[in-house]
C-alpha cells in the first residue's frame, strides 16, 4: 500500500511539474494560443530612471489571489517581450508578476543614436540603481503582497548588486545562469580587459566589442550559444523579427569595460549578503563563468546551487525536460 500511494505521489508531481511549461510538441500553435494573448493582456507601464534622465518601460500581470509578486529582470540585449512563457507559467502557478526593460535596451530607450543596436550602458551602477527606482516608485507603494526575485544572465548581476548595495524587501531570491564573469574565451580575461581599456581610451566606447555586430535574422540554430531548443529558439527569433526596434546585437566596448569592472567588484562584496538565494548553473554555458557561480555559492552566507549539466546559457528557454525541473525548483523555492 505504500508502495501505491508513494507511486501516486510522484506520479503528480511529475504532471504538475510538466504542466508549468507548455510543451514542445506542438509548441508553435500552443504558444500563439495561449502564451500571446496572455502577454498581450499584461499592463504596461513607465517609470523614472534612477538618475531622471530617462523612462524606461516594464508590464505586469496582477493575479487576483496572488502567493506573492514577482519581479523578473532579464539579461544583456533582452527584452521582457520574450519572457512571456514564463511570465504565463509563473501567474498561472499563482504569482503577480512584473518585469521591466533595462536602460538601453528592449523597448526601454537606446543610447548609442548612431546605432540604436548597440547595447549600450552609461553607468553599470545604474542597472542596480533603477531596479530601486522600480520598487520604490512602482512596487512598494501600497504593496502588500511577498515580493520575490527571478533575474536572469546580466540581470544576475544586476541583483547581486543590488543586494549588495541597497536594504532588500525580497523574501528569496532565484538567480540564472547569473554573470558574475564574462567568459572572454578564446583570450585570457587580462588581455582582454587590457584590449578593451585601450579602445574605450581611444574613444571607442561607443562602437561594438569586437566580434559583435547587429542583429541577424538569418542566424541559423544550429551552433547557438543560448539554447538546445529549437522550438523556443524560432520563438524568441519571431521576438525580435516582430518588433525591430526593441532588437538589440551586441554589446559595446564600453558595456564590456563597464561589465567586467562591475562584476570585479560584485564578487569581492558577496559575503554582505543575506538574503536566501537559489542560484541555476547551466553546464554548457559559454557567455558566462560557472566556477564564479560555485565560488559565489560559498561566499553567500545562505546560498543554494543546483547545476544543469546539459543546458546552455538560457536554462528557462532550453527543452522540456530542462525547463520543466528548472522552474519546478523555482516553484518550490518560492512556495517554501
Amino acid at each position: 500500500m505504500r508502495r501505491i500511494l508513494l507511486l501516486i505521489v510522484a506520479v503528480c508531481v511529475a504532471v504538475a511539474e510538466h504542466a508549468t511549461a507548455i510543451p514542445e510538441q506542438e509548441y508553435a500553435p500552443n504558444y500563439a494560443r495561449t502564451v500571446l494573448p496572455f502577454l498581450s493582456s499584461g499592463k504596461r507601464f513607465s517609470f523614472r530612471s534612477a538618475d531622471g534622465v530617462t523612462k524606461l518601460q516594464g508590464i505586469r500581470f496582477l493575479h487576483p489571489d496572488a502567493k506573492g509578486k514577482i519581479v523578473v529582470l532579464n539579461g544583456s540585449t533582452e527584452s521582457w517581450l520574450k519572457y512571456g512563457e514564463l511570465f504565463y507559467d509563473l501567474y498561472h502557478n499563482g504569482y503577480s508578476v512584473i518585469s521591466y526593460d533595462h536602460r538601453g535596451q528592449g523597448l526601454s530607450p537606446h543610447l548609442v543614436r548612431a546605432n540604436s543596436q548597440i547595447g549600450q550602458i552609461d553607468n553599470f551602477d545604474l542597472y542596480a540603481a533603477d531596479l530601486n527606482a522600480l520598487l520604490q516608485q512602482v512596487i512598494m507603494p501600497g504593496n502588500h503582497e511577498k515580493l520575490y526575485l527571478l533575474a536572469h544572465s546580466m540581470g544576475g548581476g544586476v541583483a547581486l548588486d543590488y543586494l549588495e548595495r541597497y536594504s532588500s524587501p525580497f523574501q528569496a531570491v532565484v538567480l540564472s545562469a547569473p554573470m558574475l564573469r564574462i567568459n572572454t574565451a578564446p583570450y585570457p580575461e587580462s588581455v582582454t580587459r587590457l584590449l578593451i581599456a585601450l579602445l574605450n581610451n581611444a574613444g571607442m566606447g561607443d562602437h561594438y566589442a569586437p566580434g559583435k555586430h547587429d542583429y541577424d535574422p538569418a542566424e541559423p540554430f544550429d551552433g547557438n550559444s543560448i539554447t538546445s531548443s529549437r522550438n523556443r529558439w524560432e520563438a524568441n527569433q519571431l521576438v525580435w523579427k516582430s518588433h525591430p526596434d526593441a532588437a538589440l546585437g551586441g554589446p559595446s566596448i564600453n558595456w564590456v569595460d563597464q561589465a567586467m569592472t562591475r562584476t570585479a567588484l560584485i564578487r569581492k562584496n558577496l559575503p554582505t549578503i543575506k538574503d536566501n538565494i537559489l542560484m541555476l548553473q547551466a553546464g554548457k554555458d559559454q557567455l558566462v563563468m560557472c566556477p564564479d557561480q560555485d565560488m559565489a555559492c560559498r561566499m553567500i552566507p545562505d546560498a543554494h546551487l543546483v547545476k544543469f549539466p546539459d543546458s546552455k546559457h538560457e536554462i528557462l528557454m532550453e527543452r522540456d525536460e530542462i525547463r520543466d525541473h528548472a522552474l519546478g525548483q523555482i516553484l518550490e523555492f518560492f512556495n517554501n
